[in-house]
């Protein structure tokens, strides 16, 4: 084999692996990426549930209030 056939064949070589890496990263962004999307979503559902239950809690607290407010009033 020429001086140049091997250069070629070790161009070939190198390129093969450069691809193969260039594959493994992309499909660890993919995975990184997959994992922030499902984070995000989590995140959504969590602010949901938060919200319900703050909306909840303020209820709670109001009818706390008024019922303190009432039997504050009857012992006076």
């Amino acid at each position: 084999m020429s001086a140049l056939e091997e250069a070629v064949h070790s161009l070939a070589s190198a390129l093969d692996a450069l691809e193969a890496r260039l594959d493994d990263r992309l499909g660890e962004f993919a995975a990184d990426a997959d994992a922030v999307d499902a984070a995000r979503r989590q995140a959504k559902v969590a602010r949901t549930h938060a919200a319900a239950a703050a909306a909840g809690l303020a209820a709670a607290i109001g009818e706390l209030r008024s019922l303190l407010g009432e039997y504050g009033g009857e012992g006076e």
